[in-house]
């Protein structure tokens, strides 16, 4: 799939160059659909010592003033610190990341709830089309993780995590420079496929401002799938990003969900579409399927 964006080539030589030309691209996009490679990308990256059979439900985006919605790298008196701010295409590095306070001093370890790891590092390109679930470790008096981008553009990188019960998002961009052509969103449909599972997802009108339950079924050669692993804590996960400005939302499932079926709980403050990274694992392995949403105003 093409667009009139185009190909740019020929930056070898001159990186420098070539991050300013990738940025002022991206102005020109206004944070439409921009600058991604040339197949999917989803992955997932877990840690198994994080697991656990508890299930816990939250959602809804964070008002202003608040935890923040990853638009920004800084929120609730905290400010995200990514080292390098540069990768290149396909190779594994090693990504620093630090939470600092209004002193410029790391704040102290963060600990993770009802099972899950104390930061969630989500990474998604700025067309949405690829997606990465990572969970970075603790080292001196930051993080670490070491993670391959397997295809250029500019990446949203999230910090998720908890501090004294508040959920906080904070957000920037990591450059892989190469040769793109940005991907538009899929059309909007309630199913998808990751792997061998078909999932759907429940017909409904999602309208901003209005609680509603978003119910996914999961099916694997017709039959439903009934015996859902633990992941992080729960039958599954949502990230849910807005396409006009790529505002984060993560939920996870209600307890009420029945037998191979997992529903969440969520409330959409603005209209608009969405790209929904919907996670859960089954025989030790995890699966993203991928949907595209319209909430209407």
């Amino acid at each position: 799939m093409t667009s009139g964006v185009g190909n740019w080539r020929g930056w070898a030589a001159k990186p420098l160059i070539r991050l300013v030309a990738f940025a002022a691209a991206l102005a020109v996009l206004a944070g439409a659909a921009a600058l991604i490679g040339r197949a999917s990308g989803l992955d997932v990256e877990e840690s198994a010592d994080h697991e656990s059979s508890e299930r816990m439900a939250h959602g809804g985006e964070a008002p202003p003033g608040t935890g923040g919605n990853g638009l920004s790298d800084a929120a609730a008196g905290l400010r995200l610190r990514l080292e390098p701010g540069t990768l290149e295409t396909g190779v594994r590095s090693r990504l620093r990341l630090s939470i600092v306070d209004r002193d410029g001093e790391p704040i102290a370890a963060l600990h993770g709830a009802h099972g899950e790891p104390p930061l969630h590092l989500i990474l998604v390109r700025r067309d949405l089309a690829g997606y990465r679930h990572l969970h970075p470790k603790r080292s001196g008096q930051g993080y670490v993780v070491d993670l391959a981008l397997p295809l250029p553009g500019i990446w949203r990188a999230y910090a998720d995590f908890e501090v004294d019960g508040e959920k906080i998002v904070l957000g920037r961009d990591l450059f892989v420079p190469g040769d793109f052509t940005p991907q538009p969103l899929p059309a909007i449909a309630d199913a998808a496929r990751s792997g061998s599972y078909d999932v759907e997802l429940g017909r409904q009108e999602l309208r901003a401002g209005a609680e509603t339950t978003l119910r996914f079924r999961i099916r694997r050669a017709g039959e439903t799938v009934d015996a859902l692993e633990p992941y992080l804590g729960a039958d599954g996960h949502l990230v849910a990003i807005r396409e006009r400005d790529l505002a984060y939302l993560h939920v996870h499932p209600l307890e009420s969900s029945a037998v191979g079926r997992i529903d969440f709980g969520a409330d959409f403050a603005d209209p608009g579409r969405y790209a929904f990274f919907l996670q859960f694992k089954h025989e030790g392995r995890v699966q993203t399927a991928r949907f595209t949403v319209e909430v209407a105003r």
